[in-house]
């Protein structure tokens, strides 16, 4: 899993820009105003993919509690009576 993961943030954020471009381009050339707001819109979610994906990718990257000991389980002795 962690093979691919460092390819998941570039990859979605490049097929976002890619959507965003096919919208901008079978828009008129006539209609400025609708292809300025496509090409805003298609940064801003572009900028907002590649953070939020970031952001996911270092969440499965970290180990899990259950991975990690806790100081509490290093000092319990278990005892059985004689």
């Amino acid at each position: 899993m962690d093979t691919y993961l460092a390819f998941v943030t570039p990859v979605l954020t490049v097929l976002w820009a890619l959507i965003c471009l096919r919208i901008y381009t079978m828009i008129s050339a006539e209609n400025t105003g609708q292809r300025r707001l496509i090409a805003v819109a298609g940064a801003v979610g572009a900028a907002l993919i590649y953070v939020l994906s970031t952001y996911v990718v270092a969440l499965l990257k970290a180990p899990s509690s259950s991975d990690v000991p806790s100081q509490g389980e290093s000092r319990v002795r278990v005892q059985s009576k004689p």
